[in-house]
């Protein structure tokens, strides 16, 4: 590997562009290096604005001609499967959207690919990488090992739809035709899911954010338990216990982002509230409580940094120091493994 690592691109649409490469061209420890897009006019124009050297029509093409340390892959996950593994069998690290991708046999084949070549394979949970997500999670760590605080008792997610682009930039887009990604295949919802299919991917496109920052934050895995009758309302119960609500729908502002997360103990309370995922230069809001009569309460000043440009840098890192990344796609596995969960509580519905 060169002294600054050499990213290569697949995709350049929406998130591709405003979410990824924008963040990446601000990084000076890194090299923009090669883009496969399909849309030629559009590349060209992508590719002038951000300083990629290198223009390929797929990423074939790319992965044999570009001097690539690790590659960054935007585009619709049921096109996942198909590319990591190529770029996985072309010992290329790799970062992706979420999620990690549609089935889960999949998602474990790619896993396995990665580990056996001994390679880095990120998936895009951008929270993760959010400074108010991060003091959360350590502060519950913390928590839970000098039991100060008592017993984690409840976690409370809300995530009601919203403004989640707040006015941020249009991509650019020549108009040569429509996001098209040459030799890759598809991936469909697994056939036992019948015609709830759509409602998986549905809740894995919106929702696998919450999934995966659940388990994050509270450093343990969980089961989906319960879902009521009008879908709008998910529980689960940790390892460890500790009952936890998903409320997926209710009154939403639709013009703001709304997205907040309380974490319980017996002496304590976490409150986190997410920023929308384009609102750039801004970081999670936290509050802290300790005790119960009188609680003192601190708000902790953060450093206002866009999550999405923290997890660049995190992938830069990896790359840099051979250092793992906090969002394995490892990880992302159990995702899709409650996301199936909630399709079979919707099953027992019926």
């Amino acid at each position: 590997m060169s002294n600054k690592p050499r990213i290569g691109f697949v995709g350049c649409g929406y998130m591709g562009q405003l979410a990824h490469i924008a963040n990446y061209a601000t990084i000076e420890d890194c090299e923009l290096i090669a883009l496969a897009e399909g849309r030629a006019e559009t590349a060209k124009a992508v590719a002038q604005k951000y300083g990629i050297r290198e223009i390929y029509p797929n990423h074939h093409e790319m992965l044999a001609k570009a001097e690539l340390d690790g590659v960054v892959g935007v585009m619709g996950f049921h096109l996942f499967n198909s590319l990591v593994k190529d770029l996985l069998e072309a010992n290329k690290p790799v970062t992706t959207e979420k999620p990690i991708c549609i089935r889960l046999d999949s998602a474990r084949s790619l896993v396995n690919l990665a580990k056996d070549k001994g390679l880095l394979y990120q998936v895009g949970y951008m929270k993760r990488h959010d400074p108010g997500a991060k003091l959360v999670q350590k502060t519950v760590q913390d928590w839970k090992a000098s039991g100060e605080m008592g017993s984690m008792t409840y976690v409370r997610i809300t995530m009601p739809p919203g403004d989640w682009i707040l006015e941020h930039d249009r991509p650019i887009d020549r108009g040569d035709g429509r996001l098209s990604y040459e030799g890759q295949t598809p991936e469909s919802p697994p056939e036992w899911m019948g015609n709830l299919g759509q409602q998986y991917v549905s809740f894995i496109n919106f929702y696998i954010h919450q999934v995966n920052l659940l388990r994050y934050l509270i450093g343990e895995d969980y089961t989906f338990t319960y879902l009521d009758p009008r879908s709008r309302l998910l529980v689960a119960v940790s390892d460890s216990g500790v009952p936890c609500t998903l409320e997926m729908a209710g009154y939403g502002l639709k013009h703001r982002w709304e997205e907040s997360y309380r974490i319980c103990f017996e002496r304590g309370r976490l409150d986190l509230d997410i920023p929308a995922p384009m609102a750039r230069q801004r970081a999670g809001d936290v509050v802290i409580y300790k005790g119960n009569a009188e609680p003192h309460e601190i708000r902790p000043i953060l450093p206002q940094r866009w999550a999405f440009l923290e997890q660049a840098r995190h992938f830069v890192h990896c790359l840099k120091t051979g250092s793992p990344t906090i969002s394995p796609a490892s990880d992302a596995i159990k995702d899709l493994e409650v996301s199936e969960q909630y399709i079979r509580l919707l099953m027992e519905r019926r």
